[in-house]
């Protein structure tokens, strides 16, 4: 490692440094003393070096400085200790603390002898995971440096070489973060469809892995894409459920970030305090961690806020620190966007010549940064990472053919064996079916004919009620008046006097008159005229007008569809049925409203009667001995017309009955 060794002679003067600076940070209270002392104490190599690799981490996002002397540290020790891959994981995080604070062209240094020295130990030795996770972060973080600096072909490419070894690693952190920032490229790029496809599936990875900083990325970047198309309810969605996990997360750039976000949504929707609100609140943070892109996006969104209120001098103001800073590390995206928007400035206060020369270093980045080449490149890498992905999936489906194979030749040789056993368990299954089913016929030829019997019973009853109820009507009405009448006539002819008999004529005639309309009213009983003239509609209306005008209950028949007639024999049933249901429902429901309903569908009439009654414990009711005439008389006649019956009702539940019958 000739390469390595001029950096031992500085080991004692940065030893001798860190010594003073932990004294320093020690008044200052933070939450490493332990590492500290071990740093101190400690005489064992691999022990000193861990202590001062993970203070550096500890610094990392708050006191960056700090951390880079750390690691300078932990550098040079690796390399007394000739550990090659000590010394890549240094200049990785060399590299990292570089990006923090937006020294880009440091970082690239650092990161590039990483990756060159994270190659050539891996070549030596391919199979070792540990070389490959070191290659894939570093990977990552030279993508980042790039994504900063707007060179999107290049950030890319660096995801697509992390994400790939991740995938070799199954590392999910690693696959999450690569498929997110190739995500965050694109939503710089304008392709947002893209965007949402690639953010969408690292959400779900970061999801399964459990990694708060990368859920809180994720978020964050999906926020990004919604606040661009423009959707500002859908990101602040998705930038309010990153800010609950962000601020309590360990990584506070991210914290940063997202207060930026939901900035820039109350921006849009104007509501400017809670925008300042929580620029400010970033802007501070960015300060005290001395994290340069936070600082000139922080300064940028600012500057854009006072555009809103036309606040030239204080918007000019923060866009001249967000171009200067951006400057100095070389994050071109930024540098376009702040020479843009101070263009407008001078535009719009008639300084056309300034005007002019920013727009004129705004197009030149443009230029740069969204070129077709660059495009092009970008989408052949794409290409080339789904080709690659289709080419393992080939790998795979023809090591699962061998397998199956393998498979089919052992199913072969115990699918004899099986199938007899099989074909002895299902001849027991089909002798056992048989007789089951014979059984269950029996028992039901049992029911069926039980069934019939209680019908055939029902009929007879119904029957005998109607002749019992039309001979008491003949018997009470019409033969009193006939033996009266008979009476009246035969007094006429044993009565002298005229005038008398003119009386008895008189009354035989209303007697007899009488009787006619008693005949009428019975054969109305029996078939009403109205149902045999008009059909089963408009009788029904009929009668439901007739009971409505006692204003005692308010009956609502509807008719959907209904408008032809049915066979006799239905008409008669089905309204002695309704007839019967109305009767009972003034008998013993006390309701106000009922409601029927006649709907014809295809070759089927569909009737539904509903009350607003106390209702009654059907369930009970049916099971009970006790149950009535009326109701098996409804049951009966639907089903003496090939009907179905269905009834529902509770105790103060109110009453419903639905009738099915075919109208053919």
């Amino acid at each position: 490692m000739k390469n390595l060794r001029p950096m031992k002679k500085i080991i004692n003067r940065l030893q001798l440094f860190a010594l003073t600076l932990l004294v320093t940070n020690m008044v200052f209270g933070l939450n490493t003393d332990s590492l500290k002392i071990v740093l101190l104490s400690s005489v064992n190599d691999s022990v000193y070096y861990g202590a001062a690799d993970n203070l550096a981490w500890e610094y990392m996002y708050k006191y960056t400085d700090s951390a880079i002397l750390y690691e300078n540290i932990a550098l040079a020790r690796a390399i007394k200790m000739n550990d090659e891959y000590r010394v890549i994981n240094s200049q990785n995080t060399l590299g990292v603390c570089n990006i923090v604070i937006g020294n880009y062209l440091e970082a690239i240094t650092y990161l590039d002898k990483a990756l060159e020295g994270g190659l050539s130990l891996l070549k030596y030795d391919t199979s070792n995971n540990k070389y490959k996770r070191r290659l894939l972060a570093t990977y990552a973080n030279k993508g980042n440096v790039y994504y900063y600096q707007a060179i999107y072909d290049k950030a890319i490419d660096n995801y697509m070489k992390s994400l790939k070894l991740s995938e070799k690693l199954n590392y999910q952190p690693g696959i999450s973060t690569c498929i997110s920032n190739i995500g965050a490229s694109y939503i710089d790029l304008g392709n947002y469809p893209k965007a949402l496809e690639y953010q969408h599936k690292a959400l779900h990875n970061a999801y399964l892995d459990g990694d708060n900083d990368i859920i809180v990325q994720c978020l964050a970047n999906l926020g990004s894409v919604f606040f661009g198309i423009p959707n500002y309810d859908s990101a602040y969605y998705y930038f309010s459920a990153g800010y609950k996990i962000a601020k309590d997360a360990i990584n506070e750039s991210n914290y940063t970030a997202i207060c930026v976000n939901l900035g820039d949504v109350f921006r849009e929707r104007e509501i400017y305090d809670s925008a300042y609100y929580y620029y400010n609140k970033a802007l501070e943070l960015s300060k005290k961690l001395n994290f340069t892109y936070g600082l000139i996006n922080c300064n940028y969104m600012i500057g854009q806020y006072y555009m809103k209120f036309d606040d030239y001098k204080s918007a000019e103001k923060y866009f001249t620190e967000s171009l200067n800073k951006a400057k100095q590390n070389g994050t071109q995206r930024f540098i376009m966007l702040t020479n843009e928007e101070l263009s407008n400035i001078y535009k719009k206060q008639g300084n056309y010549e300034l005007a002019y020369n920013y727009y004129l270093e705004s197009s030149k980045i443009r230029e740069i940064i969204f070129n077709n080449d660059r495009e092009k490149t970008i989408a052949d890498m794409e290409a080339k990472y789904r080709m690659s992905e289709k080419e393992k999936q080939i790998i795979f489906l023809n090591e699962k053919t061998k397998l199956l194979d393998e498979n089919v030749k052992i199913t072969r040789i115990t699918f004899g064996s099986i199938s007899l056993i099989l074909i002895l368990i299902l001849a027991i299954i089909v002798i056992s079916y048989r007789s089951y089913k014979h059984k269950q016929l029996a028992e039901k030829r049992k029911i069926q004919q039980e069934s019939e019997r209680n019908l055939l019973d029902a009929i007879i009853n119904t029957e005998y009620k109607e002749r019992k109820r039309f001979a008491e009507d003949l018997h009470d009405g019409l033969g009193v008046l006939l033996s009266t009448l008979r009476l009246y006539l035969n007094e006429i002819k044993n009565t002298p006097n005229e005038t008398k008999r003119e009386e008895i004529i008189v009354s035989s005639n209303t007697m007899l008159d009488d009787a006619i309309q008693n005949v009428r009213n019975i054969s109305n009983n029996i078939m009403p005229a109205a149902l045999k003239r008009d059909g089963l509609a408009l009788t029904l209306r009929s009668f439901c007008d007739k009971i409505n005008a006692s204003g005692k209950i308010k009956i609502k028949p509807s008719f959907i569809n209904f408008k032809s007639r049915l066979q006799t024999a239905k008409e008669i049933s089905l309204y002695r049925v309704l007839t019967e249901l109305i009767n009972n429902t003034l008998k013993h429901a006390n309701a106000t409203e009922i409601r029927i309903t006649f709907t014809v569908k295809g070759q089927n009439l569909f009737i539904t009667y509903r009350d607003n009654g106390c209702g009654f414990d059907y369930e009970k009711m049916i099971k009970s001995d006790k149950k009535g005439l009326g109701l098996n008389n409804i049951l009966s006649r639907i089903k003496s017309i090939d009907g179905v019956c269905t009834i529902k009702s509770r105790d103060s539940g109110g009453f419903f009955a639905g009738i099915e019958v075919g109208i053919n």
